[in-house]
């Protein structure tokens, strides 16, 4: 395993502009980007959460939207209709179970149609201020090659070994940073291992896979 220090040091260097505090974004939008981010481009559920968000803002106003006009809102987003259901049955429990507000707890959030593992930890770490590391595909790939998961790790579990090994005060820094690394050099295939501001310290780098 590198040494977690050197990592953070490295892609502190990489990314100077990355904030390493937690953000405090509005909830109900974090919660329902993340679910219009579900495989599809970012730039597709972006345009998809503009129109929503245009229309409707609490969940409220997105249940007397209705399927339909939800379905029209949100269909740059890709497999539309399925979102919009969830979009719909979140709002409810919301509405019903919550009294509208997103919950704090990870358990809860997990509890909502449509929301997983990593779409709570973002809720958390990106609207509530929590120290914790949203595993998704990037930061997933990245932490196993770098040896600080273990190669055969599912997403839970790079979760649990990040959250055992990165310092609380720098778990956000470290999933901002290494989303980042995992777009831009630690690419799925053909990584571009002899750019990468950590090729140092990664092993996955040294033998030149």
């Amino acid at each position: 395993m590198p040494d977690v220090e050197a990592v953070i040091e490295a892609l502190t260097r990489a990314y100077p502009d990355a904030d390493p505090e937690p953000s405090h974004n509005d909830p109900f939008r974090t919660l329902i980007g993340c679910i219009l981010s579900q495989r599809t481009r970012e730039g597709n559920a972006e345009r998809a959460a503009r129109s929503l968000f245009e229309a409707a803002s609490t969940p409220g106003e997105v249940l007397c939207l209705g399927q339909g006009r939800l379905e029209a809102l949100i269909r740059p987003s890709g497999f539309y209709r399925q979102k919009a259901r969830h979009i719909l049955c979140a709002c409810r429990a919301l509405l019903e179970d919550y009294g509208g507000a997103v919950p704090r707890e990870r358990e809860a959030l997990m509890g909502l149609p449509g929301v997983g593992p990593k779409t709570a930890d973002i809720v958390l770490a990106y609207s509530y201020g929590a120290q914790t590391v949203p595993v998704d595909v990037h930061v997933w790939r990245v932490s196993r090659r770098l040896g600080l998961a273990p190669m055969d790790a599912s997403h839970e579990e790079v979760k649990e070994a990040l959250e055992k090994t990165i310092p609380l005060h720098n778990r956000v820094l470290y999933d901002r940073t290494a989303l980042r690394l995992g777009k831009e050099h630690c690419r799925k295939s053909a990584p571009r291992c002899g750019l990468c501001p950590l090729r140092g310290l990664c092993g996955h780098a040294s033998r030149g896979l």
